[in-house]
Formats: structure tokens, C-alpha cells, sequence
């Protein structure tokens, strides 16, 4: 927080009413007992569409889009640093700053040497698994790395390491080091069992990737199994999600990578830890990966913060293209330029780099096409293109992917491009994409059964009814406690875990309305999640919620659809998986699993 502990951001915002510091710049006049209007200040208009809400301390623009919380709009207001915000805010409060060496007491300095102490524990233990491939290069994980010619230099420049298959041996080296159970449990290098509160050790035997934050500090490990079939069943066993460790908002390589992406301003972004390190095998440093999961929106801005171009390097089978198309999501707004890696063969980096070398790797990586020539040839995959009607449904897909930029310059060449592509109208698509926006309009205008409609995510279903659903229970949870509390009790957890902002913020409502918190602390935690986000969608339903004329229908059509929708996820999962699978148990397993999921579709 820019030298300011959180204590003291949460404590100014708290103090801080939105609406008296909006109204020493702007007129606003009340429309409700706690919600406000004027005219913006962040451009020319003479209707009134800017709100100010003081339920959730939150301002927001329906003409502009501009949308954020008391910090944002003295930031943009007054065109300073976010410091300089605190400073002028705390000044305003009645807040008095610590200076720098006072930060050392309270609970603010209790949070930051815990969380200091984990980055020790993960950092020690780093060094620790190095050292002991290092010194045990016939150990399977020794092994393993000779037979994939991985050298010690590259080992040693990512860190890779192997944990002894001694039991208890991280316990004992953990408390030789001085270090608690429950430091090591914390970290995630040792598990409690919830049945008997017994700790276990999480990686014994195991090769290990550590995890790095962009600064280069250790936050956690990737640990792969040298056994071709695991006991537990995992290949790879990672950190779970710690007070450093936030998955979906790191990535893999980066620190390793920052010094070429700096000067190039282009980034590579693989699928995996062994795609990353081929990449940079193969002289390509600025090489980079997600963590085992979903890409999300958190790490499409921190490549915005280093990269101007992104490279996706992505294997091309369905998983590949699904994972394309929801980076394409959550890059497409952030103006990023982005092109296609094709791997020969279908190939993942690290098969192409063990077959070819740096060569082949180069030809991969120079040959590399616009997002929108690799978007144009998956589509007939997608759709019947040789029927008006499959080509029409292409062209609305497309067209939903263009509604995300946001730079009109931008957003008129990609319709040139994608009219070329299909061998369409530049007026055909633009018709399109005003049909789609007066649709958005009208189902926002219609009150009662109208939800909020996103954009697509995905090409079967262009219009995202995972996200539509997600929009609709996050407006009425927004709406009611009551329909909280609901929702908390309804809602499988598995149903909103794709790591993106939307569904955090409904996990942080759902979450305080189980726990019983107040209207205040709940507001004050979704500030605090979406401070600096810039969200406007959400930032629209926050500040003017659509009314629904039957909420009780809204909520249960919404949690069915989330709850179906996942179900279809997993029978696709388990049909993909079975039809590489040659182990005869295991598709006995698959079978079983999929006649179960069968059920309930």
C-alpha cells in the first residue's frame, strides 16, 4: 500500500463519508435516505449520471464508466498518487500518520512479521530442497531432471528442488530452524488433519517448484510426484492458499522473466511450470505461466503492468482453446496487444523444445499469428460454417469478444479485420454489435425478470450464463441479507471457484452473511476487495440494483443454473479425460463417474 500499513487504509476509509467529501466538489442532491446524484466531474454532461451510495461508500458513473471508492476519486479528482490520496484523506478524518518507524507496533506490525515469517519459512525451505538435489544427484528427483536435461544451472535459476522421503523430515528440519507447527502449517509446508488435528507433511518424496511473488520472494511450492501412479492419486501437490500465497494473482516465471520483459515489453504466457522453463531453455526469458489453474483477470493486469504485447502459448487441444478464449476475456479490455503461439503438432513448448530445441522453438515463437487469425480458424470447430446460420452464430461469438475493447480505434480495426475474416460486412458486424448493446440496454431497462447480461465467456454459451447467474445473485445478495444468508446455504462451494472478481465478491458476501456480519463490515470488506479494481459492472449494480419482481424465482433459476452449469463441466472433464485414458481401472472409475454425473443433467 505504497508505505501504508492496512490498518491505517481501513481506518481512514471507515472514517471517511463519501458523500460529504464528493459533495466539497461536486453538487449532489439526495434521491434516496442514502444514495446521491450530480453531474460528473469526469466529463461534459448535463443530465445527471453520476451516483454516490452511502451503504456501500462507493461512487459510480453511468455515462463515463468511472467507479471506484473515496481513494479512487480523490486519486482521479486530483490527479495524484495514491500517498498522496491517503495524506490528503487522513488529513481530512482527523487520522494522524505514523511516521515510518512507528509502524512497528499494534496489530500492524503483528501482520506484517507474520506474514514476513511465512515468506522466511518458504524461502528457508527453498533453499533447503535445492540443496539437497544438489547434493543427492541420483535421487529419483535427480534422476528425473538428467532424463528431462534439465542442467543444476537451470535447476538452481528456478529453484527447483526435491524433498526427502525421510517422514517427518520437514517437521524436524522446520523446528531445527526454530520455527512452530503451526508456523509450518500456516506456510503450507506441513497439513493438520481435521478428524484427528494430526500434522503431515504435504511434499515428502516429491520434486518441488518453488513459487516465487514478482519480487522474487518464495510464497510457495508446486510439488510434482515421481511415481508414475501416486498413492494419493496427485501428480502435483501445491501450497494451499496462504497469507502470501494467492494463486490467481501470481505467476509462474515472472521473476525470472522481468528482466527481459522490462527491456522487450513483451511477455510469453505458457501453461505450465515445465512449458515456462523450456521457454527460457530455449533463449526465450520472458516466458511465463498461470499456476496449475485458470487464468484470471488479477494476472492479465499484472502482465499489463510489465508487457504491451502477450504471447500465448497454449497447447491446442480443448483445455488449450478453453483457456485461450478466457485469456482472450481478460486481456482484450486491458489494451493489450496479444498473438498465437502454434505449436506443430499440438505439441505443448516443453514436448517441442525436448524434440527440436531452441530452433524449433524459434520458428514456434517467430511465426506466431494475431489472436484473431487463430480465434478465425477455431471457429469451425465451433460452428457449422458452411450453413448462413453457423456462420452467423461465428460472427456473433466475434462480435461479443470486440464488445470487451474498449479503445474505439482499436475496437474499429479488429471489426475491419474480423469482417475480412469471415467474408462479412464491416456494416453487417457493426450492426451486430449495436443489436447486442440494445439488447444489454433493454434487459437493464426491464425491471422484474431482467438479470444484468455480461459478455461471453465461452463459445457455447455466448452470452455467459454462468455470469449472467453470478451478476443476478450478487445483485439480489447486494439487495437483502436475507437473500445472503439464502444463498450461503444454497450455493456448493465448487459453484463459484473461477477466481475472477465477480465471484470473489459474491464468495466475500455469501461468506459474511453465514458469519452473521454487519451492513458496515461488509461493506468495508468489499471496498477492500475492490480497491483499485475499477470494476464498472459491479460498480453499476452497487450503486443502482435491478429491481426483480420475484426475487425468490430470480435466486432459484440463478443457483440452479450455476449448479448445472457445473455439473456439464465435470461431464465434459471426465468424457475428455476418457478418451486418453488407457488404463482399463481407470475408466472403469471414469465410467462410474460419468454415469453419476449423467444423473443429474
Amino acid at each position: 500500500m505504497a508505505g501504508f500499513n492496512q490498518d491505517i487504509i481501513e481506518e481512514i476509509r471507515s472514517r471517511c463519508e463519501i458523500a460529504d467529501i464528493i459533495g466539497a466538489y461536486v453538487q449532489l442532491k439526495r434521491r434516496g435516505s442514502n444514495s446521491f446524484t450530480g453531474l460528473c466531474p469526469f466529463h461534459q454532461e448535463k443530465t445527471p449520471s453520476f451516483h454516490v451510495d452511502g451503504k456501500w461508500q462507493r461512487y459510480h458513473c453511468f455515462g463515463c464508466g468511472k467507479d471506484g471508492d473515496v481513494f479512487r476519486f480523490i486519486m482521479e479528482h486530483d490527479n495524484i498518487s495514491f500517498p498522496d490520496a491517503v495524506r490528503q484523506l487522513a488529513q481530512r478524518c482527523g487520522v494522524i500518520l505514523p511516521e515510518r518507524g512507528e509502524y512497528d507496533s499494534g496489530a500492524a506490525k503483528a501482520h506484517r512479521d507474520e506474514k514476513e515469517r511465512l515468506l522466511k519459512v518458504n524461502e528457508e525451505f527453498s533453499a533447503f530442497f535445492v540443496r539437497f538435489l544438489r547434493e543427492n544427484p541420483n535421487s529419483p528427483a535427480g534422476i528425473y531432471l538428467q532424463k528431462r536435461g534439465i542442467s543444476r544451472d537451470v535447476a538452481e535459476k528456478f529453484s527447483i528442488g526435491a524433498v526427502p522421503e525421510e517422514r517427518y523430515c520437514c517437521l524436524n528440519y522446520g523446528k531445527y530452524l526454530g520455527f512452530t507447527d503451526e508456523d509450518l502449517v500456516a506456510a503450507g509446508i506441513c497439513g493438520r488433519s481435521e478428524e484427528y488435528g494430526r500434522i503431515y507433511e504435504r511434499f515428502t518424496g516429491r520434486l518441488t517448484f518453488a513459487i516465487q511473488n514478482e519480487y522474487g520472494r518464495g510464497v510457495g511450492f508446486s510439488a510434482r510426484s515421481l511415481e508414475p501412479k501416486p498413492a494419493d492419486g496427485r501428480k502435483y501437490v501445491n501450497t494451499p492458499e496462504t497469507m502470501v500465497f494467492k494463486k490467481g494473482m501470481l505467476l509462474y516465471g515472472l521473476p525470472q522473466a522481468r528482466e527481459t520483459v522490462s527491456k522487450e515489453r513483451k511477455i510469453i504466457l505458457c501453461e505450465g511450470q515445465m512449458d515456462t522453463i523450456a521457454m527460457h531453455r530455449a533463449g526465450f526469458t520472458n516466458a511465463v505461466a498461470p499456476l496449475g489453474t485458470a487464468f484470471t483477470p488479477d494476472q492479465a493486469k499484472l502482465i499489463k503492468r510489465y508487457a504491451d504485447e502477450v504471447n500465448i502459448a497454449f497447447d491446442s487441444d480443448g483445455a488449450g482453446q478453453k483457456a485461450f478464449l478466457r485469456a482472450l476475456e481478460y486481456i482484450l479490455p486491458l489494451s493489450i496487444s496479444m498473438r498465437m503461439i502454434r505449436i506443430p503438432g499440438g505439441k505443448d513448448p516443453d514436448e517441442l523444445y525436448t524434440n527440436g530445441g531452441a530452433e524449433a522453438v524459434a520458428d514456434a515463437v517467430n511465426s506466431s499469428v494475431p489472436w484473431l487469425e487463430q480465434f478465425k480458424d477455431m471457429l469451425p470447430s465451433l460452428y457449422d460454417m458452411s450453413t448462413p446460420v453457423g456462420r452467423g452464430q461465428a460472427a456473433a461469438f466475434m462480435v461479443s469478444l470486440f464488445a470487451l475493447v474498449q479503445n474505439p480505434i482499436e475496437l474499429e480495426s479488429y471489426i475491419r479485420e474480423g469482417a475480412a475474416l469471415l467474408q462479412v460486412s464491416e456494416e453487417a458486424l457493426y450492426s451486430e454489435l449495436s443489436r447486442q448493446r440494445n439488447k444489454e440496454k433493454r434487459m437493464r431497462d426491464i425491471s422484474g425478470s431482467a438479470k444484468p447480461v455480461p459478455q461471453p465467456s465461452a463459445p457455447s454459451q455466448p452470452e455467459s450464463p454462468e455470469h449472467s447467474a453470478q451478476l443476478t445473485l450478487f445483485a439480489l445478495a447486494v439487495t437483502s441479507q436475507e437473500n445472503a444468508r439464502e444463498l450461503s446455504d444454497l450455493l456448493p462451494p465448487e459453484t463459484l471457484e473461477d477466481g475472477g472478481l465477480l465471484s470473489q465478491a459474491l464468495n466475500l458476501l455469501l461468506a459474511a452473511a453465514a458469519a452473521g456480519e454487519s451492513e458496515a463490515d461488509t461493506a468495508l470488506a468489499l471496498n477492500t476487495l475492490l480497491a483499485d479494481k475499477n470494476d464498472s459492472e459491479l460498480g453499476k449494480i452497487l450503486l443502482d440494483p435491478p429491481v426483480f419482481n420475484d426475487p425468490g424465482k430470480a435466486l432459484a433459476d440463478s443457483v440452479a443454473e450455476l449448479v448445472r452449469i457445473t455439473r456439464r463441466r465435470r461431464y465434459i472433464a471426465i468424457t475428455m479425460e476418457m478418451r486418453s485414458c488407457n488404463d482399463p481401472e481407470r475408466r472403469l472409475e471414469l465410467m462410474k463417474q460419468l454415469l453419476e454425473v449423467s444423473k443429474d443433467r
